[in-house]
């Protein structure tokens, strides 16, 4: 079984690896934590899975439905299994709207 820890790491890569979405930085301690900074862009709990991300491409549903689609194998069979999956958009890229359909 994996740790909490283990967990995030590797859901770290998942994460990293989908277009559309890159992991959210935080600050702690006064000081900017780059990605994939332990619990600052993913919180387990036993019921809820978050991920704070930052998108680059629109509409979000769609990159929420490929997070889930991303993560569900990776949680099967875990304690986290029966999780909700969060996705916190912490802020949108400039990028977004360059590829959306504004009209």
């Amino acid at each position: 079984m994996k740790s909490s820890g283990e967990m995030v790491d590797t859901l770290a890569e998942v994460v990293a690896g989908l277009p559309g979405l890159r992991p959210a930085s935080s600050i702690k301690d006064s000081a900017w934590v780059p990605w994939p900074g332990r619990s600052t862009a993913i919180g387990l709990a036993s019921d809820l899975v978050e991920f704070r991300v930052v998108a680059s491409e629109l509409p979000l549903r769609a990159l929420l439905d490929r997070l889930n689609e991303a993560v569900a194998p990776v949680l099967a069979g875990t304690r986290w299994s029966g999780a909700r999956i969060r996705m916190v958009v912490t802020g949108l890229d400039a990028s977004a709207f360059e590829e959306a359909d504004m009209t």
